[in-house]
């Protein structure tokens, strides 16, 4: 299981992107991320596409099945869901699965308390609120 952000794992810093302009301003070991809802369709597309074609390393915040399904084919390294759609997780985690997706789908969490219930669905990992935030964690 992956586990982004608790204080005891190293992991990658994400940045928040909401542009293809921003991802020139992103430090390159970052992992550079968006949210579906934020941006006009057309746009997060565009960032989607352009991570793809030059090889990004991406993460995207997805708000149904039809994300899932058109973002996985542009090679996001997480596929996150957005709280509201938590409630399909295991769902989620059986198409990656049964498509043999390239992507690892992340359920956020405020607490370390919310780990064994992502277990338990079969989820690929979590990702702590606070690294999306931008907080570091204590």
């Amino acid at each position: 299981m992956i586990i982004i952000g608790h204080c005891a794992i190293a992991y990658q810093e994400f940045s928040k992107i909401t542009s293809i302009s921003d991802i020139s301003h992103t430090d390159a070991s970052h992992i550079v991320w968006f949210d579906t809802n934020e941006l006009l369709q057309e746009q997060a597309f565009a960032l989607g596409k352009h991570c793809y074609e030059y090889k990004v390393n991406y993460a995207v915040i997805i708000h149904s099945l039809e994300e899932l399904l058109i973002y996985a084919n542009l090679m996001p390294q997480y596929l996150i869901l957005h709280k509201d759609m938590q409630s399909q997780a295991k769902a989620f985690q059986g198409i990656i699965e049964h498509y043999l997706l390239d992507c690892k789908l992340l359920c956020v969490i405020k607490s370390s308390a919310h780990l064994p219930k992502i277990a338990q669905l079969g989820i690929d990992g979590a990702i702590f609120k606070q690294v999306l935030d931008n907080i570091k964690p204590s």
